[in-house]
This record gives structure tokens, C-alpha cells and sequence, in this order.
């Protein structure tokens, strides 16, 4: 947020974002409710990646979407008593879409769980002065990196920042895993009477957009987001250490 924030890399003009995998049958002991209506991967990872493009560029003004299933059916590969069982897909699998921030950003958006191996950055932001990769919204901390003008990428390392250190999994720490972030700066924020960060405002905003990507799609007109939200004020790394989320 600091990199935008500052302009390292300019004005944002536009970017992408992908989470693509092969979905949740192989590792889920019972997913059939991911595949069912109010699942797929828009409405069960697209929370991460909405709210992250929303904090770094502000909110949608509209979108444009196509939606597709790849399989029919999934077979439940995944140890457990459903190991075995197949499921009728009846939510959309894979879903491209452009958003169009109110800022006049625009990002390719692409989520889906059709896809074997890939090799793309999960955000990528592309400015008037360089570009910037952006890690997992999943998790925490990662390796931001910048390029400026077309230069070789520069790497700025979160894992000595407040919330960065790798804390999962728990006997061999990989990425950093603080998921109670969000309620402890809401519960601040109610104590000093301030605005909470994670304000039920931005997640009707980001239901939106989620929501019109699944389903916009059937006759291939833009959809007018109608909600706004206010882009969250950014977190110092004083008032983040302050939190001491373990």
C-alpha cells in the first residue's frame, strides 16, 4: 500500500490478478458445497483479492465478466468417508472479468478452478513510472517487488514488518498466517470511537462486484456496481505492532 500510496511506481493504469488452482476436491474431505450454488472460486477466494485491489486502487465503478464449467462433475480424491464421490457442478468454475475502478484503474481479473499449473503473479499493477507484484492476499507479508520504467525488479521483503514473519504452518513456518488482524483493529477502533478498516460498508462492496462477476455474465453488458465504499485508511506499522497478533 506504501509503494502506491508514495507513487514508486506512478499512477495505476492497470493490472491483473489470477487465482486459479484445480479446486478443492483433492485435499477437502466433504467440498460438494464448493461447487454448489454460492460457491465456486469468485465467492470463496475472490474476498481476498477484491478487498485487496479496493484498499490499494478504491472502489469498482463496474465490470465486465464471462463465466464458464469446465467439468460437470468432480470426483472427491481427498481422504475421508467421501473419498470416492462424485459431485455435480452447479456454480460457475472459471470466471474472466474487467474491473473498472472508479479511479479509472482497470484489472483483469481471473479466477478459477479448471487449471492444473500456472505461472502467473497473483496481483500485478502496472503505472505511469513501473510496475509492482504484489504476493498471495491469502496471507500476509511475502515479497513485494517494483520495477521502475522497465529496470531490473527491486524486492522489498515484509518479513521484518509488523504481521510479515512467516507464522504457518506452526511446525514449519511458510507464510505468514495472522487472521485475527482484522477483529483486533475493529475492537481498537470501537474502544477509541474511531472508523473500523474492515467496515461492513466495504464488504457489501465487495459482495457486489463478487456477485456481478458470477452472474453479470449472461448478456455480456457492463454491470454499474452501485455500492462505494471509502478506499480503508492505510495501516501504520506503529499502530500494526501495536496489536502484537500472534
Amino acid at each position: 500500500r506504501r509503494l502506491v500510496d508514495d507513487g514508486t511506481v506512478g499512477r495505476i493504469l492497470s493490472g491483473t490478478a489470477f487465482f486459479m488452482s484445480h479446486g478443492m476436491e483433492h485435499w477437502h474431505p466433504d467440498p460438494e458445497f464448493f461447487f454448489k450454488p454460492g460457491g465456486g472460486p469468485v465467492l470463496d477466494v475472490g474476498p481476498y483479492y477484491i478487498h485487496a485491489l479496493v484498499n490499494l486502487l478504491g472502489p469498482v465503478a463496474r465490470i465486465r465478466s464471462v463465466t464458464a464449467t469446465g467439468f460437470a462433475e468432480r470426483q472427491v480424491t481427498a481422504e475421508g468417508p467421501r473419498n470416492g464421490h462424485r459431485i455435480a457442478v452447479e456454480t460457475p468454475t472459471t470466471a474472466h472479468a474487467i474491473l473498472e475502478f472508479a479511479s479509472g484503474t482497470q484489472i483483469l481479473f481471473a479466477a478459477s478452478w479448471d487449471v492444473w499449473k500456472h505461472g502467473h503473479s497473483p496481483l500485478e499493477l502496472y503505472g505511469t513510472e513501473g510496475s509492482l507484484r504484489v504476493p498471495d492476499p491469502n496471507f500476509f507479508g511475502g515479497v513485494v517487488e517494483t520495477t521502475a520504467r522497465g529496470g531490473d525488479w527491486t524486492a522489498h521483503d515484509s518479513s521484518a514488518m509488523p504481521m510479515g514473519a512467516p507464522n504457518w504452518p506452526a511446525d514449519a513456518p511458510r507464510v505468514a498466517n495472522y487472521r485475527a488482524l482484522g477483529v483486533i483493529e475493529l475492537a481498537h477502533a470501537v474502544r477509541s470511537g474511531g472508523a473500523h478498516r474492515s467496515s461492513g460498508r466495504l464488504a457489501l462492496h465487495a459482495l457486489e462486484v463478487m456477485v456481478a462477476i458470477v452472474t453479470g455474465s449472461a448478456d455480456g453488458r457492463p454491470v454499474e456496481i452501485a455500492t462505494r465504499t471509502d478506499r480503508p485508511a492505510p495501516l501504520s506499522e506503529t499502530e500494526a505492532a501495536s496489536y502484537a497478533v500472534a
